[in-house]
């Protein structure tokens, strides 16, 4: 199982709403989706910092009613990020970003019915010169996606199941052994109040104190176009904080690494889409 690895710090960030689970950057989903029209683009980490991006470039007989469908579309599915560029009857669509969820592919589908109805042919040209920029749709969240800080870290995994990588809150810490029980209990309190569906840990005893290393998160978002679930990351913080106060633990590892790293694990407190959040 692909254990997930800090990703991506921006230091100075304000967090405050996360997408947590799965998504796509590095690859495409393969196996969930067929399209005709758009073609996946995987995102440039590092320095060249790209997003991922869908795109189709059509040539439209009715262009001005394709772009009224397109619109009408955007506004019923608004939490992504639909660009568009308009020259006469040529039109280019792209959807993109750090992390696209079941909720674009589902869109990129839908607008593909859109296309078809009209008649449109996908070209392989390039847009002609002039053309309009459109913004179409975009998240009403701009919350930069990492965090670095706090008890909480933001982290990533590495592409596994259909390509899928996964985010996740993550907490290192350390308790006595006879609380560990009590704490778990309370965090999967917590998950359930504010809707998170995946919690597992991993942990290590050292005598009789244990450490533990804990993912927060959720699964595959916006399946079939459902509303995506952002979490309150400052709220999920204080709440965990204060149940390690309250269980006599505090954050961080004791000992040696690797020798005492928390590595007896997953153990499964919530869990949805497996497949996709432990990489199997």
């Amino acid at each position: 199982m692909p254990r997930p690895y800090i990703h991506g710090f921006r230091n100075g960030s304000t967090l405050h709403l996360m997408l947590l689970g799965v998504y796509w950057y590095y690859g495409f989903p393969t196996g969930l989706y067929h399209f005709d029209f758009f073609t996946f683009r995987p995102g440039l980490g590092g320095h060249a910092d790209g997003p991922a991006e869908l795109t189709a470039t059509v040539y439209a007989p009715a262009p001005i009613a394709l772009l009224d469908q397109v619109r009408a579309l955007a506004a019923r599915y608004p939490e992504v990020h639909l660009v568009g560029d308009a020259q006469g009857q040529y039109l280019r669509l792209t959807l993109g970003g750090y992390s696209l969820s079941d909720y674009a592919f589902y869109v990129a589908r839908e607008l593909e019915k859109v296309l078809r109805g009209q008649q449109a042919t996908l070209t392989a040209g390039a847009m002609p010169a002039g053309a309009e920029f459109l913004r179409l749709a975009a998240p009403q969240d701009m919350t930069p996606p990492y965090h670095s800080g706090g008890i909480l870290q933001a982290v990533s995994s590495s592409p596994g199941h259909c390509q899928a990588e996964t985010r996740y809150l993550r907490l290192d810490c350390h308790l006595p052994l006879a609380r560990k029980s009590g704490f778990v209990e309370a965090l999967d309190k917590v998950c359930q109040e504010i809707a998170l569906d995946v919690l597992y840990y991993f942990d290590l005893e050292i005598g009789q104190q244990v450490n533990l290393m804990l993912f927060f998160s959720n699964g595959r978002q916006g399946v079939d176009g459902q509303p995506l679930r952002y979490t309150n990351a400052n709220s999920l913080a204080d709440s965990v904080a204060q149940c390690l106060a309250a269980h006599g633990g505090q954050p961080s590892h004791p000992g040696n690494y690797p020798a005492h790293y928390p590595k007896r694990g997953p153990h499964i407190v919530r869990m949805v889409d497996a497949a996709f959040m432990l990489g199997t």
